[in-house]
């Protein structure tokens, strides 16, 4: 996935182009979802093991905002 501002993401797991479109943009929605959920929690688990900055600038915005 890739933000209006440039910072991108890749999902945890990959959505394959395939079936109706409708269906396809559910899962793809489901995914990016999961792997948001795991990027947050991810984050969460590294704040108080990393200096702030340095953890800021690792995470992408949304994911920086929620953890701090």
């Amino acid at each position: 996935m890739t933000s209006d501002e440039g910072e991108t993401y890749k999902f945890v797991i990959p959505v394959k182009p395939e079936g109706n479109v409708e269906d396809w943009m559910g899962r793809v929605d489901a995914e990016m979802k999961r792997t948001l959920h795991f990027l947050t929690k991810e984050a969460i688990f590294l704040y108080a093991r990393m200096e702030r900055m340095e953890w800021i600038k690792k995470q992408i915005g949304m994911v920086a905002i929620i953890g701090t």
